[in-house]
């Protein structure tokens, strides 16, 4: 890239880290383009030379953080060789970036929940592509199992895994867990192994 195009990205990178720290803390509908120039250090001109209105920095926001989640278990299941590591690295990553992001996972909620004009449907897209890239990940997790000798239905135990770690999200989203997402890892792990597991 040309020194010009590095300093448009980096000005890009900056508002949508603004932006993100501004909705993470105010919400869609409380958050203001005023707000987030000021967090980015930028003139209120400046964003809208990038973004024409709140609701597409939003949606870009939405976007880069889902792909930044896609790619960092992309890489997490990818770094094992065996199955159950890569198991592990799936559960665990998944886990504790619901730990580490509650804000954002909020975000998500408030798009569904409380619908953005035009802005629901086209995120629910997004959402439908990760959901069924994440499936395929663990249907080849339970592939590998089966050609080292386990007996696994795919389908089911992707079902079964996704459903689990959807449940530990909400319901830790709504303060009704005593213990946070990570410390259900090893829980998971001895359901699908069926306890032969070690710490």
């Amino acid at each position: 890239m040309s020194r010009k195009e590095r300093e448009t990205a980096l000005r890009k990178e900056g508002i949508l880290l603004a932006a993100r720290q501004i909705f993470e803390s105010e919400g869609y509908f409380n958050a203001t383009m005023a707000q987030i120039a000021a967090k980015a250090e930028f003139g209120v001109g400046t964003l809208y030379q990038f973004f024409p209105g709140k609701q597409t920095l939003f949606a870009e926001v939405i976007i880069t953080g889902i792909e930044q989640f896609k790619q960092g278990l992309r890489d997490a299941v990818a770094e094992k060789s065996s199955w159950l590591d890569q198991l592990r690295a799936f559960v665990s990553y998944q886990l504790e970036w619901i730990e580490k992001n509650p804000e954002f996972h909020r975000l998500i909620y408030e798009i569904f929940y409380s619908p953005i004009p035009d802005l629901a449907p086209h995120i629910f897209e997004i959402y439908k592509d990760i959901h069924k890239e994440t499936m395929g990940l663990l249907q080849n997790i339970f592939a590998h199992a089966n050609r080292n000798n386990e007996r696994f239905d795919p389908d089911l135990m992707s079902l079964m895994i996704l459903g689990m770690l959807h449940v530990i999200g909400d319901t830790w989203f709504m303060n009704l867990l005593n213990k946070t997402p990570s410390n259900y890892i090893q829980g998971i792990l001895r359901v699908i192994t069926g306890g032969e597991i070690s710490e």
